[in-house]
C-alpha cells in the first residue's frame, strides 16, 4: 500500500529540517506557521537558504504543497487559549498543547470554574 504524502510528512517537519541542515549546513532552521489556503494557519518548521529562498522538506503534507501558501516566522509571542491575552512564550503555561497565561485560565479552559 502506498503511503500518502500527508501520512509520510505530517509531524516530521523538525526532523526533516534537522536532516537537511546536517546535509547542507548553509541552511537555517525556521520555526513558525505555514498559512495553507485550505487548512489555514499551521505550526511548522522549514529551512531558509543563504539567498533567502525557502526550502521546505515536508511541504507535501499540505494539500496545496506550497502553492499559494505563505510562511510566517514565529515571533516569540503567543495568545492565551482562554482569554486571548498576548504573552511571551517563556511566560506561558501549557495546558496540554494550549498556552495559557494563568492557572485561572488553565482551569477555565478545561471547564473547572472556581
Amino acid at each position: 500500500m502506498e503511503q500518502t504524502d500527508y501520512l509520510k510528512y505530517r509531524g516530521t517537519c523538525k526532523e526533516l529540517v534537522d536532516q537537511a541542515i546536517k546535509a547542507d549546513p548553509t541552511l537555517e532552521a525556521v520555526r513558525g506557521y505555514y498559512h495553507c489556503p485550505i487548512w489555514g494557519k499551521q505550526q511548522h518548521w522549514w529551512c531558509v537558504r543563504m539567498d533567502g529562498t525557502i526550502y521546505d522538506p515536508s511541504v507535501k503534507q499540505f494539500p496545496t504543497a506550497g502553492v499559494c501558501a505563505e510562511y510566517e516566522e514565529f515571533d516569540g509571542w503567543c495568545n492565551c487559549e482562554e482569554c486571548g491575552k498576548r504573552i511571551r512564550e517563556e511566560e506561558a503555561q501549557m495546558c496540554g498543547p494550549y498556552p495559557v497565561c494563568s492557572m485561572k485560565c488553565a482551569l477555565d479552559l478545561v471547564g473547572v470554574k472556581r
